[in-house]
């Protein structure tokens, strides 16, 4: 499948709590970590999700907004992942920054040039990237 997220990683269905309307899926994305996923129930039944379950996770990277690590702001999102800047690259509006957070994990973030500038973005440097579970989209790997 080809997509247009640049957050695209696999991943294994680790935990699941049904809802009526929503069911919340813990998905385990590298050695150490995991994130958590809003999906439709009906959407968790037509894709025969369960435990144990391949999925490819998809991401949009203006859907990831950063924070320093020192964050004062409370944040109502599970998705909180902390790693190092490995690349930056400004463009006329936004930067896309490459945050990596386990050897085999990156995340992928655009911002606009006045963030990326006000929150001092530079390679190497600590920061954070957060998502809400609702941002998060599967699809089955084959």
């Amino acid at each position: 499948m080809r997509t247009s997220a640049r957050n695209c990683f696999p991943g294994k269905l680790v935990v699941i709590k049904k809802g009526p309307i929503l069911a919340e899926l813990e998905i385990a994305v590298g050695e150490q970590t995991s994130l958590v996923a809003h999906i439709a129930f009906t959407s968790l039944v037509d894709l025969g999700l369960s435990v144990g379950s391949a999925v490819q996770v998809l991401i949009k990277a203006s859907q990831v907004v950063l924070l320093t690590e020192d964050h004062s702001v409370r944040l109502g999102t599970r998705n909180l992942f902390c790693g190092t800047v490995s690349a930056l690259h400004p463009g006329a509006i936004h930067t896309e920054v490459i945050l990596q957070i386990e050897k085999e994990l990156p995340i992928v973030a655009v911002v606009t040039n006045e963030s990326a500038k006000e929150l001092e973005l530079q390679v190497g440097e600590r920061i954070c990237a957060a998502f809400p579970p609702s941002s998060v989209l599967l699809t089955l790997n084959s």
